[in-house]
């Protein structure tokens, strides 16, 4: 146990797991490609229920080390705020982005505010909750900012994992949309082996989000244990 300690506080665990894991992921892909004839990551459900499940994970690590947290007066309303932003990522996986909308597909898109088939009431709420959602987000980002970018700069485990998973949740999403830009710019799609390699990406590299928040959370826990 003590092992594993010291490896998940190395600095670069974070990168090296996504590496490993990723790498993996596409052996066995493209190992059920070959053998199975599966040409949709996606169509198998099984990248679904697996990201369902590290979420499930994650929560579980997340309540083990919830006392961590609210034991310091300092940390306990920003550990708060991060549940609550987990529990919106586990909502937005779900789909629920859909849910307030009885004529559109999302509410996270300016076409849905624009829009004169979405009920005015459907905005106003839709509104008030993505505006809470981002100012929650504002302020554990401003609160913590100053600690964050010096933990940065010496190499500090948790505020590499952080930066790592700000950056890989973006990239995913970048990666998601690029083959419907690509088709709206271009007319045409890309090579089919293209797009079962970016859909492997996007698929599994969005199973790991909740994994990498694990990771940033038994960092702090370890550290904590370990100056307390």
């Amino acid at each position: 146990m003590e092992r594993f300690r010291e490896l998940i506080s190395k600095p670069y665990f974070a990168v090296t797991f996504l590496f490993i894991a990723m790498v993996a992921f596409y052996v066995i892909c493209y190992i059920a490609r070959s053998l199975f004839g599966i040409f949709d990551v996606q169509e198998t459900g099984a990248t679904e229920i697996l990201t369902y499940l590290f979420y499930g994970f994650g929560g579980g690590v997340i309540f083990c080390c919830a006392k961590d947290f609210i034991e310091d007066k300092s940390t306990k309303s920003s550990f708060l705020a991060i549940v609550f932003i987990y529990i919106i990522m586990i909502f937005r996986e779900m789909g629920a982005q859909g849910w307030l909308t009885t004529h559109d597909t999302v509410v996270t898109k300016i076409r849905f505010f624009t829009s004169p088939l979405n009920p005015l009431y459907e905005k106003i709420i839709a509104g008030a909750i993505m505006l809470f959602i981002v100012a929650v987000f504002l302020w554990v980002f401003v609160k913590h900012s100053k600690a964050f970018w010096q933990g940065l700069l010496k190499g500090n485990a948790i505020s590499l994992t952080t930066i790592t998973l700000f950056i890989w949740t973006i990239l995913t999403q970048i990666i998601d949309r690029f083959p419907a830009e690509y088709l709206k710019h271009v007319g045409t799609d890309l090579a089919e082996p293209i797009r079962f390699a970016m859909k492997i990406f996007e698929e599994c590299g969005e199973a790991l989000i909740p994994i990498l928040i694990v990771i940033a959370f038994l960092q702090f826990h370890y550290l904590y244990r370990k100056n307390n």
